[in-house]
């Protein structure tokens, strides 16, 4: 994690963040803590922020007063573009319920391209198999991926 300058954080990471009662509120506040102890600058996209706005109000998350709005643009809404018709004649993408919500990750997807932000972490594992792999193996999508459901100490390598 050592060559990680900046990240960009799914909605699953913002909602467990002020979300005490959830099964890994801990994992997401160790990492938030690693990245404000080690400066990495953390990226909130305003679609993770109308994601978000559906259960809480934002403006309770941007109190916390350490994120980056990233807002969502024209060369942003081109690439994604490209990459859902890439992924378009995906089948098992099809099939899954929350279609809106693949749409919605293409667009941080490009957010993370065209910004050249080195990592995204999120809880959603079915996205790097099915939209990161083929995305990084066909058209140059780069970034470190992070499951907050894996402990920190974990990534780190170390024992406590």
């Amino acid at each position: 994690m050592r060559s990680i300058t900046n990240i960009l954080l799914d909605n699953s990471f913002v909602t467990r963040l002020l979300k005490s009662d959830d099964q890994y509120h801990q994992n997401v506040v160790e990492y938030y803590e690693h990245f404000l102890q080690n400066g990495i600058i953390m990226y909130l996209s305003t679609i993770v922020v109308s994601e978000y706005a559906v259960a809480d109000n934002p403006d309770n998350l941007l109190a916390l007063k350490s994120f980056q709005l990233l807002e969502f643009d024209y060369g942003d809404a081109k690439l994604s573009g490209e990459y859902f018709a890439f992924l378009k004649d995906d089948n098992s993408l099809r099939e899954i319920e929350e279609r809106k919500v693949i749409i919605n990750d293409l667009k941080l997807f490009s957010q993370i391209q065209n910004r050249s932000i080195d990592a995204f972490i999120t809880k959603d594992r079915k996205a790097l198999s099915k939209m990161i792999e083929p995305l990084a193996a066909n058209k140059g999508l780069s970034f470190k991926y992070f499951d907050l459901t894996t402990p920190l100490n974990e990534v780190l390598g170390r024992l406590f």
